[in-house]
């Protein structure tokens, strides 16, 4: 049945169906002594609303590397069912450089141009050493950006725009580039300052050219999010000013409210077996864009 509305799904149900992916990270990282941190939208809403941002739906955590290397090594032992990480290192179908908690009883979409289906997740992010020199940094990020943009593109349907001459080239870079090699490029740039001197900064490299100071992250301490304690940066505030300004705690202007809205989600039915392109044939979303205006 095809659906004329953005999203097909009940946002409050979603958001509350979702709180089980941070339960089951909380429990795995305490059992085996594993620092994480709600960071981003997450961490705003937790200190704002006591849980999500009402008008969203992203589930953000961040890990040092050596912690967040070693959660993505251990995940098909740590996590039981039917939750399971899902990285390029173990998934090449999987078009992220960071990776995902999804819980596989359910099914998700979050782009169908991107042919990726999965179950509602959570982003994992690695928080990678950066330079302390804004220059260095500044051609750092320049180059992983690079780096990401080819990886979309790989990934893209090369028809998302039609089947004329625009799809040509972007055939002929998907049969020349290879995903796991690009993959692996796009980790050494990410990790090139890892245990180097002069580094005392992170990024998330999600954040566009922001970096956070180490000290912001610090002794993780608990933070009320939808009735549930999890662990937020020692500075919350250090990390929120850099990300949304200093005026953070004031809801921006209903019109500026801007939502991630999923292609297709069904919260009954797990995604194993399911063929996206049957679904996309049967169901259509919209192409709008995650942002950042929380």
């Amino acid at each position: 049945m095809k659906s004329d509305q953005p999203y097909n799904y009940d946002l409050r149900q979603f958001q509350l169906r979702s709180v089980v992916l941070l339960d089951a990270i909380d429990k795995v990282c305490k059992e085996h002594g594993i620092k994480y941190y709600v960071i981003a939208g997450t961490l705003l809403g937790a200190l704002r609303h006591k849980g999500f941002i009402p008008w969203d739906d992203d589930l953000d955590v961040a890990l040092m590397r050596s912690d967040y290397d070693k959660l993505v090594e251990h995940a098909h032992e740590w996590f039981p069912e039917p939750f399971s990480i899902v990285a390029y290192n173990n998934d090449l179908s999987y078009p992220k450089y960071f990776a995902k908690l999804e819980d596989k009883s359910t099914t998700l979409v979050e782009r169908f141009y991107l042919g990726y289906v999965g179950g509602i997740y959570m982003d994992i992010f690695p928080l990678d050493s950066v330079p302390d020199n804004k220059l260095l940094r500044a051609w750092h990020y320049y180059r992983f950006n690079l780096k990401r943009r080819m990886l979309y593109l790989i990934y893209r349907d090369p028809y998302k725009h039609g089947k004329g001459l625009s799809s040509l080239w972007l055939r002929l870079l998907q049969k020349l580039v290879s995903k796991e090699g690009l993959h692996k490029r796009t980790h050494k740039v990410l990790t090139e300052f890892e245990g180097k001197k002069n580094c005392n900064y992170v990024m998330t490299h999600d954040d566009g050219f922001k970096a956070y100071h180490k000290s912001v992250f610090g002794t993780p301490q608990p933070c009320e999010f939808e009735g549930h304690t999890f662990c937020a940066p020692e500075h919350p505030e250090g990390f929120l000013s850099v990300l949304y300004g200093d005026d953070f705690m004031t809801p921006p202007p209903v019109e500026k409210r801007d939502s991630h809205f999923h292609d297709y989600c069904d919260m009954e039915h797990g995604y194993e077996g399911v063929d996206i392109n049957k679904l996309k044939a049967n169901y259509h979303g919209t192409d709008s864009l995650s942002r950042r205006k929380k």
